[in-house]
């Protein structure tokens, strides 16, 4: 659908609807005077909505032209331009909604409307009730195209239409005079201004559908991006496991290296050849064999090591574990009674000790001393 499609729908100030024009590929397609006769608001072909834009009476609206400050946001825009429009307006700009029309490159000035809050709040209300919700809001004089110099002039109703080049307005005929002045008037047809409604439409001077009374958009699911949101999540949850099983096989793999790797070191420090079918029971069985399993070493190691930190004056300088099972360490001390005091808490400790020859060694008494099981 193009965007000189559209259905314009004529408004007056009595409440009522003065008809309704039907633009395609920008000319007049149907019209008719009545709500009932409206076509179709969905195009046929593509299922898109017709645009509907409302025209309200040139009247009632005030239409400026003011030298906006360039390059603001819609917001800064607005608020500049109710400033500027606070010193035009005859009623309280309070109760004045006004509207910004864009901003065009190399041109300072931009089209401000002002329509009462009031006015503006019924002609909303009234489309809606009707089920219509315009996506424009226009000012009739601005359906005319402006002229290079002077005024063209449109008589629709009684009320005709001027528009100048920084003009736009509706005024009685005694009273056009007084505005037009001594400019040059063109008055255009039926047909002229026809023709001329597809490009008012498609790029309007100004909508008055925005701020308070922008148009809202009603949400809807977009089905399409939802097949794809859709098939995205389920390409990251196949990744996702991809990657879990991949680890999974990784982590077992490496486990079952390891495991291989452990079978070869047994194999390697065991006595006798064949495969070794537990590695770890093997290795355990050998030191049990050799009595460094179990309560073996570890046993002899802790009383030891308990005798040395009770007995004062005692260092531990040397420790070897022998395949008979005995502990020797080589200690120092300052006297003999040290070295005695030594061999008795190692029996205290349930362990047989054996303390020999003293002699010197680093500055010190030393003596080596063997501790077995009982």
């Amino acid at each position: 659908m193009s965007a000189s499609d559209a259905l314009l729908l004529f408004l007056n100030r009595q409440e009522g609807f003065e008809g309704w024009l039907r633009l395609r590929d920008g000319a007049v397609a149907a019209r008719g005077a009545e709500l009932e006769d409206l076509p179709d608001l969905v195009d046929a072909t593509t299922g898109d909505p017709l645009r509907i834009a409302a025209v309200v009476p040139g009247d009632a609206v005030t239409v400026h032209w003011l030298e906006v400050p360039a390059g603001l946001a819609p917001a800064q825009a607005a608020a500049a331009a109710r400033l500027m429009a606070a010193e035009v307006s005859a009623a309280p700009i309070a109760d004045i909604h006004v509207a910004v029309g864009p901003e065009s490159e190399g041109i300072p000035l931009r089209t401000v409307a002002l329509v009462p809050t009031l006015i503006m709040a019924g002609w909303l209300g009234r489309l809606q009730a009707q089920g219509l919700d315009p996506d424009l809001v226009i000012p009739e004089p601005l359906l005319v195209g402006p002229p290079e110099e002077g005024f063209v002039r449109y008589d629709r109703g009684a009320v005709p239409l001027y528009r100048g080049a920084s003009d736009a307005f509706s005024v009685e005929p005694d009273l056009a005079a007084l505005v037009v002045g001594d400019a040059a008037v063109e008055t255009i047809d039926d047909s002229r201004f026809e023709t001329g409604l597809a490009d008012a439409i498609a790029t309007p001077p100004v909508n008055l559908r925005q701020g308070a009374f922008a148009k809202r958009r009603q949400w809807k699911v977009e089905w399409p991006l939802v097949r794809r949101m859709a098939w995205l999540v389920a390409g990251i949850l196949l990744l996702t496991l991809a990657i879990q099983v991949a680890s999974i096989f990784r982590y077992t793999f490496a486990a079952d290296a390891l495991e291989a790797e452990t079978a070869a070191v047994a194999a390697s420090v065991l006595p006798g050849s064949g495969p070794v079918t537990d590695p770890a029971r093997e290795l355990e069985r050998r030191l049990a064999d050799l009595g460094g399993a179990g309560t073996g070493y570890g046993a002899l190691a802790s009383g030891l090591f308990g005798a040395v930190r009770a007995t004062p004056n005692v260092q531990l300088t040397a420790l070897t574990f022998d395949r008979g099972g005995s502990l020797r360490a080589t200690v120092q001390g300052d006297t003999p009674a040290a070295f005695s005091a030594l061999e008795q808490r190692i029996e205290a400790g349930g362990l047989a000790a054996e303390v020999g020859p003293i002699r010197s060694g680093g500055g010190r008494p030393t003596a080596e001393v063997t501790v077995r099981a009982p």
